[in-house]
Protein backbone atom coordinates (compact mmCIF):
# COMPACT_ATOMS: atom_id res chain seq x y z
CA UNK A 1 0.00 0.00 0.00
CA UNK A 2 1.28 3.46 -0.88
CA UNK A 3 2.28 5.76 1.95
CA UNK A 4 -0.47 8.34 2.41
CA UNK A 5 1.00 10.75 4.97
CA UNK A 6 4.58 11.72 4.30
CA UNK A 7 6.59 13.42 7.00
CA UNK A 8 9.83 15.34 6.66
CA UNK A 9 12.66 12.92 7.38
CA UNK A 10 15.85 14.22 8.98
CA UNK A 11 19.11 12.50 8.08
CA UNK A 12 22.34 12.72 10.05
CA UNK A 13 25.11 13.07 7.44
CA UNK A 14 28.02 13.34 9.89
CA UNK A 15 31.31 12.50 8.20
CA UNK A 16 34.02 10.89 10.30
CA UNK A 17 36.91 11.36 7.91
CA UNK A 18 37.93 12.43 4.42
CA UNK A 19 40.89 10.94 2.62
CA UNK A 20 43.38 13.24 0.93
CA UNK A 21 42.66 11.93 -2.55
CA UNK A 22 38.94 12.65 -2.28
CA UNK A 23 39.55 16.22 -1.14
CA UNK A 24 42.27 16.80 -3.75
CA UNK A 25 39.75 16.00 -6.48
CA UNK A 26 37.92 19.21 -5.56
CA UNK A 27 40.98 21.45 -5.78
CA UNK A 28 41.10 24.08 -8.49
CA UNK A 29 43.28 23.07 -11.43
CA UNK A 30 45.66 25.92 -10.69
CA UNK A 31 46.65 24.41 -7.32
CA UNK A 32 45.91 20.69 -7.63
CA UNK A 33 49.62 19.88 -7.93
CA UNK A 34 50.85 22.46 -5.43
CA UNK A 35 52.69 20.54 -2.66
CA UNK A 36 52.00 23.31 -0.13
CA UNK A 37 48.25 23.00 -0.72
CA UNK A 38 48.31 19.20 -0.69
CA UNK A 39 50.14 19.27 2.65
CA UNK A 40 47.35 21.33 4.20
CA UNK A 41 44.55 18.91 3.29
CA UNK A 42 44.97 16.29 6.04
CA UNK A 43 44.99 18.64 9.08
CA UNK A 44 42.23 20.87 7.70
CA UNK A 45 40.05 17.90 6.71
CA UNK A 46 40.47 16.44 10.20
CA UNK A 47 39.28 19.67 11.83
CA UNK A 48 36.37 20.01 9.41
CA UNK A 49 35.15 16.50 10.17
CA UNK A 50 35.53 17.05 13.92
CA UNK A 51 33.75 20.42 13.93
CA UNK A 52 31.19 20.52 11.15
CA UNK A 53 28.02 18.40 11.17
CA UNK A 54 26.34 17.90 7.80
CA UNK A 55 22.60 17.24 7.92
CA UNK A 56 19.86 16.65 5.42
CA UNK A 57 16.10 16.41 5.14
CA UNK A 58 13.77 14.92 2.57
CA UNK A 59 10.04 14.64 2.01
CA UNK A 60 8.10 12.36 -0.31
CA UNK A 61 5.22 13.69 -2.43
CA UNK A 62 2.80 12.19 -4.93
CA UNK A 63 3.16 13.87 -8.35
CA UNK A 64 0.34 14.59 -10.79
CA UNK A 65 0.59 15.86 -14.36
CA UNK A 66 -0.79 19.35 -14.99
CA UNK A 67 -1.59 20.05 -18.64
CA UNK A 68 -4.97 21.77 -18.46
CA UNK A 69 -5.24 25.31 -19.87
CA UNK A 70 -5.50 28.16 -19.06
CA UNK A 71 -3.61 27.68 -15.77
CA UNK A 72 -0.79 25.70 -17.36
CA UNK A 73 0.42 26.99 -20.74
CA UNK A 74 3.11 24.29 -20.61
CA UNK A 75 2.85 20.99 -18.74
CA UNK A 76 4.05 20.87 -15.16
CA UNK A 77 4.13 18.56 -12.17
CA UNK A 78 1.71 19.24 -9.33
CA UNK A 79 2.70 17.87 -5.93
CA UNK A 80 -0.54 16.56 -4.49
CA UNK A 81 -1.64 18.13 -1.23
CA UNK A 82 0.46 21.26 -1.76
CA UNK A 83 0.42 24.45 -3.80
CA UNK A 84 3.72 23.45 -5.42
CA UNK A 85 4.02 23.01 -9.18
CA UNK A 86 7.38 22.06 -10.70
CA UNK A 87 8.06 23.55 -14.12
CA UNK A 88 10.53 22.78 -16.88
CA UNK A 89 10.87 19.91 -19.32
CA UNK A 90 13.71 18.25 -17.39
CA UNK A 91 11.71 17.76 -14.20
CA UNK A 92 8.51 17.02 -16.14
CA UNK A 93 10.09 14.21 -18.14
CA UNK A 94 11.32 12.61 -14.93
CA UNK A 95 8.33 13.05 -12.66
CA UNK A 96 5.55 12.26 -15.14
CA UNK A 97 6.72 8.63 -14.88
CA UNK A 98 7.44 8.68 -11.14
CA UNK A 99 5.37 7.10 -8.39
CA UNK A 100 6.77 9.65 -5.96
CA UNK A 101 8.72 12.90 -6.12
CA UNK A 102 11.19 13.44 -3.28
CA UNK A 103 12.32 16.91 -2.26
CA UNK A 104 15.83 16.83 -0.82
CA UNK A 105 17.85 19.42 1.11
CA UNK A 106 21.34 19.00 2.57
CA UNK A 107 23.88 21.34 4.14
CA UNK A 108 27.46 20.92 5.38
CA UNK A 109 26.57 23.10 8.39
CA UNK A 110 25.20 26.56 9.09
CA UNK A 111 26.95 29.54 7.49
CA UNK A 112 27.88 30.79 10.96
CA UNK A 113 29.61 27.57 11.96
CA UNK A 114 31.46 27.34 8.67
CA UNK A 115 32.64 30.93 8.91
CA UNK A 116 33.81 30.47 12.49
CA UNK A 117 35.91 27.48 11.45
CA UNK A 118 37.22 29.36 8.42
CA UNK A 119 38.52 32.14 10.69
CA UNK A 120 40.38 29.56 12.78
CA UNK A 121 41.90 27.54 9.93
CA UNK A 122 42.41 29.84 6.95
CA UNK A 123 45.44 32.13 7.09
CA UNK A 124 46.72 32.21 3.51
CA UNK A 125 45.78 31.21 -0.02
CA UNK A 126 46.97 27.62 0.47
CA UNK A 127 44.72 27.21 3.51
CA UNK A 128 41.85 28.77 1.56
CA UNK A 129 42.21 26.30 -1.31
CA UNK A 130 42.41 23.28 1.01
CA UNK A 131 39.51 24.46 3.19
CA UNK A 132 37.24 25.13 0.20
CA UNK A 133 38.03 21.70 -1.24
CA UNK A 134 37.20 20.07 2.11
CA UNK A 135 33.82 21.79 2.21
CA UNK A 136 33.03 20.64 -1.32
CA UNK A 137 34.08 17.08 -0.51
CA UNK A 138 31.91 17.07 2.61
CA UNK A 139 28.98 18.42 0.62
CA UNK A 140 29.37 15.72 -1.99
CA UNK A 141 29.57 12.98 0.63
CA UNK A 142 26.54 14.37 2.49
CA UNK A 143 24.54 14.26 -0.76
CA UNK A 144 25.56 10.62 -1.17
CA UNK A 145 24.43 9.79 2.36
CA UNK A 146 20.97 11.33 2.01
CA UNK A 147 20.53 9.81 -1.45
CA UNK A 148 21.30 6.41 0.08
CA UNK A 149 18.55 7.00 2.66
CA UNK A 150 16.06 7.93 -0.07
CA UNK A 151 17.11 4.83 -1.98
CA UNK A 152 16.53 2.67 1.11
CA UNK A 153 12.98 4.03 1.44
CA UNK A 154 12.35 3.48 -2.26
CA UNK A 155 13.48 -0.14 -1.97
CA UNK A 156 11.15 -0.63 1.00
CA UNK A 157 8.29 0.37 -1.35
CA UNK A 158 9.51 -1.84 -4.17
CA UNK A 159 10.77 1.17 -6.15
CA UNK A 160 14.05 2.52 -7.52
CA UNK A 161 15.33 6.09 -7.79
CA UNK A 162 17.05 8.38 -10.27
CA UNK A 163 19.76 10.97 -9.66
CA UNK A 164 19.29 14.24 -7.80
CA UNK A 165 18.12 17.08 -10.08
CA UNK A 166 18.93 20.53 -8.72
CA UNK A 167 17.03 23.70 -9.52
CA UNK A 168 19.06 25.64 -12.06
CA UNK A 169 20.10 22.49 -13.93
CA UNK A 170 18.88 22.22 -17.52
CA UNK A 171 15.56 24.10 -17.72
CA UNK A 172 14.49 23.35 -14.13
CA UNK A 173 14.06 26.99 -13.01
CA UNK A 174 16.40 28.28 -10.30
CA UNK A 175 13.49 30.00 -8.54
CA UNK A 176 12.02 26.53 -7.86
CA UNK A 177 14.36 26.56 -4.86
CA UNK A 178 11.87 28.74 -2.99
CA UNK A 179 9.31 25.91 -3.12
CA UNK A 180 11.88 23.26 -2.23
CA UNK A 181 13.10 25.34 0.70
CA UNK A 182 9.57 25.89 2.01
CA UNK A 183 8.33 22.32 1.81
CA UNK A 184 11.49 20.78 3.30
CA UNK A 185 11.65 23.46 6.03
CA UNK A 186 15.35 23.67 5.21
CA UNK A 187 15.78 27.22 6.49
CA UNK A 188 14.68 26.25 9.99
CA UNK A 189 16.11 22.75 10.03
CA UNK A 190 19.40 23.27 8.17
CA UNK A 191 20.08 26.99 8.45
CA UNK A 192 20.21 28.23 4.87
CA UNK A 193 17.84 30.27 2.70
CA UNK A 194 17.20 31.53 -0.84
CA UNK A 195 17.95 34.88 -2.42
CA UNK A 196 15.27 36.68 -4.44
CA UNK A 197 16.29 34.90 -7.65
CA UNK A 198 16.21 31.47 -6.00
CA UNK A 199 19.96 31.08 -5.58
CA UNK A 200 21.05 29.72 -2.20
CA UNK A 201 22.78 31.96 0.31
CA UNK A 202 25.26 29.17 1.03
CA UNK A 203 27.65 27.50 -1.41
CA UNK A 204 27.71 24.47 0.87
CA UNK A 205 24.03 23.55 0.63
CA UNK A 206 21.98 21.68 -1.96
CA UNK A 207 18.29 21.53 -2.90
CA UNK A 208 16.80 19.20 -5.48
CA UNK A 209 14.34 16.46 -6.36
CA UNK A 210 14.64 12.71 -6.82
CA UNK A 211 12.06 10.48 -8.50
CA UNK A 212 10.92 7.08 -7.21
CA UNK A 213 9.89 4.64 -9.94
CA UNK A 214 8.26 1.24 -10.24
CA UNK A 215 10.61 -0.87 -12.34
CA UNK A 216 7.85 -3.36 -13.15
CA UNK A 217 5.94 -0.67 -15.03
CA UNK A 218 8.69 0.00 -17.61
CA UNK A 219 7.30 -0.22 -21.10
CA UNK A 220 3.74 -0.78 -19.92
CA UNK A 221 0.90 1.60 -20.57
CA UNK A 222 -0.20 3.12 -17.29
CA UNK A 223 -3.90 3.16 -16.41
CA UNK A 224 -5.93 3.56 -13.22
CA UNK A 225 -7.77 0.28 -13.83
CA UNK A 226 -4.60 -1.82 -13.52
CA UNK A 227 -2.99 0.21 -10.73
CA UNK A 228 -2.78 -1.46 -7.32
CA UNK A 229 -3.24 1.94 -5.63
CA UNK A 230 -6.46 2.90 -7.43
CA UNK A 231 -8.79 2.50 -4.45
CA UNK A 232 -6.90 4.95 -2.21
CA UNK A 233 -5.06 7.13 -4.76
CA UNK A 234 -4.83 10.75 -3.60
CA UNK A 235 -4.16 11.87 -7.19
CA UNK A 236 -7.48 10.43 -8.41
CA UNK A 237 -9.18 12.01 -5.39
CA UNK A 238 -8.47 15.49 -6.79
CA UNK A 239 -9.69 14.59 -10.27
CA UNK A 240 -6.28 14.00 -11.83
CA UNK A 241 -4.23 11.00 -12.81
CA UNK A 242 -0.52 10.25 -13.08
CA UNK A 243 -0.68 9.12 -16.71
CA UNK A 244 -2.44 12.11 -18.25
CA UNK A 245 -1.80 13.22 -21.81
CA UNK A 246 1.75 14.31 -22.49
CA UNK A 247 1.75 18.06 -22.92
CA UNK A 248 4.04 19.99 -25.21
CA UNK A 249 6.62 22.62 -24.47
CA UNK A 250 6.79 25.79 -26.51
CA UNK A 251 10.14 24.99 -28.11
CA UNK A 252 8.65 21.76 -29.48
CA UNK A 253 5.67 23.64 -30.90
CA UNK A 254 8.03 26.16 -32.53
CA UNK A 255 10.08 23.35 -34.07
CA UNK A 256 6.96 21.66 -35.45
CA UNK A 257 5.77 24.96 -36.89
CA UNK A 258 9.06 25.41 -38.77
CA UNK A 259 8.85 21.88 -40.19
CA UNK A 260 5.32 22.40 -41.48
CA UNK A 261 5.91 25.96 -42.76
Amino acid sequence: MAVQAHQIQEVDCKIDSLDDQTVAAFLDDSVKDDPDVLARIAPIAKRCCETLHPKGVYKVFNPAICTLPPDYTEPGIKLVGTMAVLHGEAVYDRMRRANHCVMVAVAVDTAENIQALRVLLVHDKEDFAAFDACLQAMGGRAEEIITEKVNDEAHSLGLHIDNLLQAGESDFPLDSNTQLLFYTQAERRLGFACEDDGSLNSENATLGVIGMYDASQRGRKRACARCRNREFCSIRAIGMNCHGRRGKFKKHDDAEAKLTA
